[in-house]
């Protein structure tokens, strides 16, 4: 199948889910601000910002796929946060009676911290993931390089563009914005807003007055959120309905190729009774061996009872099925089949499977020990116990069948008495059965070998093969039956070692059930079960990449959390004012359990990014409201006043960001595009905690700020 066809149709609808999000953005900044030039202001920082990055991704020689324009579409409700902070505070400037020319410059410097370090917490977290290694690094180090040159690119237009388009297009008498139906939707509009303002203003006041309330209320969501953990269920990568199909199978060892190729046209016939033809696009199929072993390297099975199929369905948003609905069908119709002994359906992404290894299932449960015939019996076992687990599909063992043999014992007497060693022995029976290239014919410049071996009728009848002549050192002609016996005997087609151990492997794959899931129903079947002496069981596959992954992910996300406060300590000049910001962080992690919770989202390699860029995305609305409190103080006005009016005051611009950032996101995350599995959780993940952790940061960090500031001037008065 050609997978270019699938990640051409993904890099399109993630290019329209791109442009849905950057006019979602342009529409609300226009919306919220109700001004044409400053709103213009505002959506130019777009093009800027990622021209910029599209600069530095030439430079470093990235290119446009699905990782990269994932990190344009997270980075286009961002780039514009910046520059609405600053905005927002040059027209209040110029409202307050301000010349255009200073209100620029001492509005751009005001809020100049104050996005630095929201743009710089949020940088923080993705330069650490440049440096993962494994799959995490190979899907994620271009996604932080774009979104660090992408948002750092925002600050430089934010702190230059900005300021310089606002002192020549802004005024405090500004007519040509505001003539009719524009200038009555601004009057509107406007009471709105301050009403919504005083309403907050009110709630601030309110909360402020009965903080140990608010407290209680915080630490109960958190708890209450906390709860739902045991509820949520995890992956490792995002299942993306390709349309790819493929079907491998093995009859008994010994079987011959033409009871194969019949039992492939069998599942050929059952494809098209369980596809239906405006589902079925097209096929493939073959079954034996290739003589240079072809198949092998390409991560297939190959043997003359070996088949394998595969098919393409049509895009998902024209069939009403998923490939995992349509592979269960198809599984119960083949295992009617009769000579069957291992089967798999499978509906996997190309890329994954590239990644993960061709016809891999998610689950599998590695079993080493020293003793092959234990760790067969233990693996049947588990087999038996795992196909009564629903949701647990396809499940097999990995050590194939004994294959017939004959045993060719020679009688090691008769041969040294006749001058005969064993080595010469077999070299004859090998040239006999796979030929010895006896010389080498030139004709006309071309050189062809002459192999000698026996003819195919005398190979396949026993008795001629006995009666074959073996020539002694002296020249004496001995009949091979005079020095061997043949028996029939069945033996390992191959046997697998790990750590210089035997291992088995117990194969399954999900449908209806996630992984972690069906990491856990098999745990307590192993638990239940008990453990042989001598044989030690892991998880591997997917169960083993996802603990790596997410190991590595945990410790960056930490690092994260770290860094971050790092740099708000270095901005602001204290620790405490960090310590207070980030109060905001629990509760985006509520809010991502919330959404997982209701919306069924797995914890997955991608969703575990999002909680991680998070980290540094949550922390900016309280950053600004902070910044603009202490710059309040400093103008004289009390603890109570500076931080009811910071609020209200600040309120506009956190809800503008917000707003950009959550609007950005939002195609990102309700695509039903092809592909849009791949990137739907972490929109989904974003979106859940930028919301929850916006409305606490509203009422939570002034409260701890008030309680926190108020105990300190009371020491100093003291």
């Amino acid at each position: 199948m050609d997978s270019s066809e699938n990640i051409l149709n993904s890099i399109r609808n993630l290019s329209a889910t791109l442009g849905w999000g950057i006019f979602f953005v342009v529409l609300v900044t226009f919306a919220m601000l109700r001004r044409f030039r400053p709103a213009l202001i505002i959506a130019l920082s777009i093009p800027f910002s990622l021209i910029i990055s599209f600069t530095f991704m030439f430079f470093f020689g990235y290119t446009i796929n699905m990782v990269s324009l994932m990190s344009l579409a997270i980075a286009t409700g961002m780039v514009v946060d910046n520059g609405v902070v600053v905005l927002e505070n040059i027209v209040r400037h110029i409202e307050g009676g301000a010349k255009p020319g200073p209100a620029a410059m001492f509005g751009a410097s005001e809020m100049g911290l104050a996005i630095t370090a929201s743009s710089l917490t949020t940088v923080v977290i993705f330069v650490p993931m440049m440096f993962l290694s494994g799959l995490a690094g190979i899907i994620f180090k271009q996604l932080a390089f774009v979104l660090s040159i992408t948002i750092l690119a925002s600050l430089f237009t934010a702190l230059t563009l900005t300021p310089m388009l606002s002192s020549k297009w802004i005024s405090a008498h500004s007519e040509g914005d505001e003539k009719g139906l524009l200038a009555g939707f601004r009057r509107i509009s406007e009471n709105g807003f301050v009403a919504l303002e005083r309403g907050y203003e009110v709630i601030l006041t309110w909360a402020l007055s009965h903080r140990k309330m608010i407290f209680g209320l915080a630490v109960a969501a958190f708890v209450g959120s906390l709860s739902l953990i045991p509820f949520l269920s995890t992956a490792f990568m995002a299942e993306v309905d390709t349309g790819d199909m493929a079907v491998a199978f093995r009859m008994p060892e010994g079987t011959r190729i033409e009871e194969t190729s019949r039992v492939v046209q069998q599942i050929l016939d059952a494809i098209d009774t369980v596809v239906k033809p405006e589902e079925f696009r097209a096929s493939y199929a073959f079954d034996g061996q290739t003589e240079e072993g072809k198949g092998v390297a390409l991560g297939f099975d190959e043997g003359p009872n070996v088949g394998q199929i595969g098919f393409k369905l049509v895009d998902r948003d024209k069939r009403k099925r998923s490939a995992k609905e349509v592979a269960n069908a198809l599984r119960d119709n083949i295992e009617k089949i009769p000579g069957i002994s291992q089967l798999k359906v499978m509906a996997q992404d190309p890329i994954v499977g590239i990644l993960m290894g061709n016809n891999a299932k998610p689950l599998i449960m590695e079993l080493q020990g020293s003793d092959l015939d234990q760790l067969l019996d233990f693996a049947n076992q588990l087999k038996s116990a795992g196909e009564q687990i629903p949701g647990l599909v396809d499940i097999s063992i990995s050590q194939k069948d004994p294959r017939p043999e004959l045993w060719v014992m020679i009688d090691r007497a008769k041969a040294s008495d006749l001058g005969l060693s064993v080595a010469s022995i077999s070299m004859v029976l090998r040239n006999y059965f796979y030929g010895n290239e006896a010389t080498l014919f030139r004709d006309a410049g071309d050189n062809f070998d002459i192999f000698t071996r026996l003819s195919k009728t005398d190979k396949n009848n026993l008795d001629n093969l006995l009666n074959a002549p073996i020539f002694t050192k002296d020249g004496r002609k001995v009949l091979l039956k005079n020095v061997v016996t043949v028996t029939e005997g069945s033996g390992p087609l191959e046997i697998q070692r790990k750590n210089r151990q035997r291992f088995v492997k117990v194969e399954a794959d999900l449908f209806k059930k996630s992984l972690g899931e069906g990491r856990a129903a098999m745990e307590q079947v192993i638990s239940q079960m008990g453990v042989p002496e001598g044989i030690s069981v892991h998880f591997g596959g997917d169960v083993e990449e996802q603990q790596k992954a997410f190991h590595d992910l945990t410790n960056l996300l930490i690092l994260g959390i770290i860094l971050v406060y790092m740099i708000m300590a270095a901005l602001f000049g204290n620790l405490r004012d960090p310590f207070i910001i980030m109060f905001s962080l629990p509760f985006a992690f509520s809010g991502v359990f919330i959404v997982f919770y209701l919306f069924h989202v797995e914890l997955g390699l991608m969703s575990f990014m999002g909680l991680i860029m998070l980290m540094g995305v949550v922390v900016n609305n309280a950053i600004v409201l902070l910044d603009y409190i202490h710059l309040l103080q400093k103008r004289g006005e009390k603890l109570f006043d500076a931080i009811t009016h910071a609020g209200r005051n600040r309120l506009r611009p956190v809800l503008i960001t917000t707003l950009t950032t959550f609007c950005g996101l939002f195609p990102m995350a309700v695509s039903k595009s092809v592909g849009a599995e791949a990137w739907n959780p972490l929109g989904i993940t974003m979106l859940g905690g930028l919301a929850l952790s916006t409305l606490v940061t509203l009422v939570l960090v002034p409260v701890v700020y008030f309680q926190l500031e108020n105990r300190r001037l009371n020491k100093v008065q003291r």
